[in-house]
């Protein structure tokens, strides 16, 4: 199957916060129309920690949007016509239709974006591991009961805490022989 060579890349301008609403009513004319010239449409995201410290997900380029198209009179007047979509970025406004931007250009900002979301779930990593350790109330050699899972109620001593595995190991009798078992950091509290 060969490949549409019109079809590239575009940047479409739209009024900040509604970037999600015209990718919704794009996709709804594409589904109405399967004649739009649409491919794909594209919001890259970022996270970022409000003051309450919840974490929410924003565009990373507030008020764009790319959209993949064979760019088409049709389509072209589709997405002028859209709700909240503002322009298209490359054209002068004068019938003059857009200019693409290239595909290593959209590329890159999905690399980026992965970087960011993997560079966010570290983050995440490191903010659980200090509300772990903000709620373990035990160290090691203290004597806890397990107060959840299949050893519920057993008593053994704390033998090793990793705050980045969220895990302990704990030294339980059981069959008059001590054995060692690993638990989530949540399972256990102090005698």
């Amino acid at each position: 199957m060969e490949k549409n060579k019109n079809i590239k890349w575009y940047i479409v301008q739209v009024i900040s916060n509604y970037e999600q609403k015209v990718k919704e009513d794009l996709d709804n004319r594409e589904f109405e129309d399967k004649d739009t010239g649409i491919s794909e449409i594209y919001i890259p995201f970022k996270y970022h920690q409000t003051k309450t410290k919840k974490i929410k997900k924003k565009p990373l380029f507030p008020g764009y949007i790319y959209v993949k198209l064979d760019m088409t009179d049709k389509s072209w007047y589709i997405i002028r016509n859209t709700q909240y979509v503002t322009g298209i970025v490359g054209s002068s406004g004068q019938r003059t239709k857009p200019t693409p931007i290239p595909e290593e250009q959209i590329a890159k900002i999905k690399q980026d974006e992965i970087n960011l979301i993997k560079n966010y779930e570290e983050l995440q990593k490191v903010t659980d591991n200090k509300e772990a350790i903000a709620n373990v109330k035990y160290e090691i050699d203290d004597y806890v009961v397990i107060k959840q899972g299949e050893f519920i109620g057993k008593k053994g001593r704390v033998k090793e805490i990793s705050f980045i595995k969220q895990n302990v190991i704990v030294e339980i009798e059981m069959f008059s022989r001590k054995i060692v078992i690993d638990l989530p950091l949540d399972y256990l509290e102090k005698v």
